[in-house]
């Protein structure tokens, strides 16, 4: 049985009016505001691949974990539900969570959006911090042959990460989802125009 933490997740996320701090601009644009006093980053690229097969990178995520660097571990749990752990660097502990994943579509664009849930098949470790508030969603839309891809993530780390860290730990996390994703299609990754 799974458990949706955070049932109204959508309201808690940044609306149109959120003003965003940009932290880098290359290789791909990132940026982070706050949204119900919770940080939020986005990050935005070109994958040189059409839309088609960014998607398929993320409909079979559970196969990405030898692909994607950011990710040391992917568990499915159910066909929509993962347990995905991050790798994080050297003395920082590694930080995993548990989503439940739907896709939707917005006119051309491809939305998959993940919720934190609880289940039973991944408790919580040692090994890890549990990221509990863990939501986002990758936005694909078709480019002239290309793919814009924006990375939304809650980018709360938990556990005892510095803050004087935190702008570096985020813009590594948007640069290495937008790469991994377009590593895993051969393709290249530029900056949005």
């Amino acid at each position: 049985m799974i458990t949706t933490l955070l049932i109204s997740s959508a309201l808690a996320r940044p609306g149109a009016d959120a003003t965003w701090e940009l932290l880098d601009a290359n290789p791909v644009r990132i940026e982070c505001t706050e949204a119900d006093g919770r940080p939020w980053c986005r990050s935005v690229g070109i994958i040189a691949a059409p839309i088609d097969e960014v998607a398929s990178a993320l409909e079979d995520m559970g196969s990405q974990a030898d692909v994607f660097d950011a990710v040391s571990q992917i568990d499915v749990l159910e066909p929509d539900t993962f347990r995905i752990v991050l790798d994080f660097p050297g003395m920082f502990t590694d930080r995993d969570y548990v989503a439940k994943f739907s896709k939707l579509t917005e006119g051309d664009a491809r939305i998959y959006r993940w919720v934190p849930v609880t289940h039973p098949d991944a408790p919580e470790t040692d090994a890890t911090v549990r990221l509990v508030r863990m939501e986002g969603e990758w936005r694909l839309e078709p480019l002239d042959g290309k793919t814009r891809a924006t990375y939304l993530w809650e980018a709360e780390l938990m556990g005892s990460f510095p803050n004087w860290a935190l702008p570096t730990a985020r813009k590594k996390a948007g640069h290495e989802a937008l790469k991994d994703l377009a590593k895993s299609r051969k393709a290249k990754l530029s900056a949005p125009e």
